[in-house]
This record gives structure tokens, sequence and C-alpha cells, in this order.
């Protein structure tokens, strides 16, 4: 489906040219799990997408759950010789019977109706997922391990309004269930250092900021998703609040190249942030260069209960990304120009 659509090739071309020491990639193999979801199944289509056009011979193990959907997300490219499906619950133990070079771990649910509906589900990918993998990585020796975190352990902060940068943390309430997730990411974070302190597993760290594109999830109900589907439909955009909570929001495009930056030349044991310093706004802003590209309105709402349990109490989201620019990365997508792709490649691919 998006891989014969030229508006995504050209996304994947984008990333796979900004991508720092992509190249490490080629002749080796790489499993990633989470491979159906928004940034596991750009990552997977960007190393077939350099398998076609650099015969770069990647060997690509994609995990998930659902074989139904990982061949229907990979339909374009099922059966080559070099895509493998591994199809299991990522909290067991790994079934693999090959040693990869690389692994990415990109399984779980990031949305706010996981966090409602099934927050123990929520946890397990971070808490025992990770164990696993960590596991199988001690044993089998990859040259890099990247755990797939996210903006959201830096918690609320209180006073000034700069971003976020790689040793900083604000508050996150452990009682609270809306904590399942940003609470699961850090205390999976310390057990990747933990493991490469204890048993020499060279790990890395990826937080990205709000990542945004057409390929999403049937079951993501993040705004900007919500947003995207009514957009597409032509229906006003509905807002539950003013929308002033500002956010680092990163196209998936620019998000994985990052990701690929920090899998290939990061430092073992340390953090980096994923995001566009071009691409800040307020939800309310997101949703109105959305409107306007589709030639619909914004209108507000009173929320529901069910708005009212998913609603963050994070007010400012925005992270700092020298880090990661210091790699040789630099996003390419500013927010007018990510929203812009998104629409226009999901309209392509569903509503035909």
């Amino acid at each position: 489906m998006y891989f014969q659509s030229e508006i995504y090739r050209d996304d994947l071309k984008n990333a796979l040219n900004e991508a720092a020491g992509i190249s490490k990639l080629y002749h080796k193999s790489i499993l990633i799990t989470g491979a159906t979801g928004l940034i596991g199944s750009f990552a997977a289509d960007m190393l077939l997408y350099a398998n076609e056009t650099k015969n770069a011979e990647i060997d690509i193990y994609l995990l998930a759950r659902d074989e139904s959907r990982l061949k229907e997300r990979f339909a374009s490219n099922t059966g080559k010789e070099k895509l493998h499906f591994v199809v299991q619950d990522v909290v067991k133990p790994l079934g693999l019977d090959i040693a990869v070079d690389y692994i990415i771990h990109a399984a779980g649910d990031g949305f706010p109706a996981a966090f409602r509906d099934h927050p123990v589900e929520t946890m397990t990918p971070a808490l025992f997922g990770t164990y696993q993998l960590l596991q199988l990585a001690r044993e089998n020796k990859p040259k890099k391990f990247l755990y797939v975190s996210s903006g959201e352990i830096y918690g609320e902060v209180t006073g000034g309004r700069t971003a976020f940068t790689e040793t900083e943390n604000g508050f996150l309430d452990s009682m609270s269930v809306r904590s399942c997730y940003p609470m699961a990411k850090r205390c999976a974070e310390t057990l990747c250092v933990s493991f490469k302190t204890q048993y020499h597993v060279p790990v890395v760290l990826a937080r990205p900021s709000h990542t945004y594109g057409a390929c999403t999830s049937i079951h993501d109900n993040r705004v900007t998703v919500q947003f995207l589907k009514d957009a597409a439909a032509g229906k006003n955009l509905i807002l539950y609040s003013l929308g002033t909570q500002m956010r680092s929001y990163t196209y998936v495009a620019d998000c994985v190249s990052g990701i690929f930056s920090v899998l290939l030349n990061g430092s073992d044991g340390e953090a980096y942030n994923i995001a566009n310093k071009y691409s800040r706004v307020t939800i309310a802003g997101f949703a109105d260069i959305l409107a306007k590209k589709a030639g619909v309105d914004c209108v507000m709402r009173n929320p529901g209960e069910i708005e009212k349990k998913e609603h963050t109490p994070i007010e400012y989201a925005v992270l700092d990304s020298t880090k990661l620019e210091r790699l040789g990365w630099h996003g390419q997508y500013g927010i007018n120009r990510g929203i812009e792709k998104m629409f226009d490649i999901y309209k392509e691919n569903y509503m035909i």
C-alpha cells in the first residue's frame, strides 16, 4: 500500500539520505519489534527501500503479535528474500534461531486509549519485552541494541519553558494510571543501562518527541490521528481544550532517520532526544495547519468523560535536539511540510 506511493517513497529516500552512517547496516541483519506501528513500520520500509535502490542486502526481521497485520502492512514486499516475519508477543522469550547484528525495540502502545483501557498491557512491552530482548542481546552480542523510549519520560515541569536536554527530568505521579506509559519507559531505560553495566550489552536510547505520520495503527487514537482522519474525510477538527499545550512534533521520516543515526553513531549507554527544532507548535496550532490544508475548520467542544480520562497533565513537552544533531543528523521536515506530507499520503492510500 504505502510502499508503492511516490509521495511516501520520497519520504523513504529523504530519511535514508539523512540517516547518518546508514551504510553501516548494509549487508547486515536487524530485528525490529513493533513492526506494524508508526515508527517500526516506517523503519522497516526505509530498509526495504535501501535494499531495492541501494543493493543494501539487509536482512530485516520484523516482530509483531499479529501475522495478518504484518502481511497486510508489508503486502508490497511479502516474499522478498531479505524480509522475515517473527510472529510472537515480545514479552515472551524470543524464539529466534539466528544472531542479528542490530536490534531496535519499538514495540508498545503509545496512545491514550491504551493507557485508559489496558494500562497493564501498556507497561509489559517496556518491562518484560525489554528484558527478553536484552537477554537475547546478552547471549548473541549484537553490534548495538536501541530502545525506543519516549519524550514523555520527562514528565511535568513548573516555572521556566526551556527545551528538555537528556540530563533533565520532571515530575511523574506514580499513583496515576495515566503514568503507566512514561513510568514503564523510565524503568526500561534503567534496565537497559543496567544490562550495559553488568553484562556489557551495547545499548543506546532514543527518546522521540510527539511523532506523527500517515501510517498509524488502526487502534491509535492520539489527537493528531483523530485530526488526520477527520481532515481527510472533510470533517471539521474538534478540540476538547484550548489546545495551548506546546509540543515538539516530529514527522515520522525525521523521527526514523534520527533513530537510525543514534543506532549507528550513538555512544553506548547514552540517551538522545529525537526532535526537530523547527517543528514546535501547540496542539491548536497543529490542528489549524492541518485544517487549512484540508479546507475545513477547527471547532471547540466541552470534553466528555473519556476525553477527561485521556487528558495529559503535561503542558510543555519540547525536546532539545542538540545532542542528536552532533551525530550529523538534521531534520528535513518543518511542521508545515510534515503535516502536508502526512495528509497527502493518507488521502492517497485511504480515501481513494
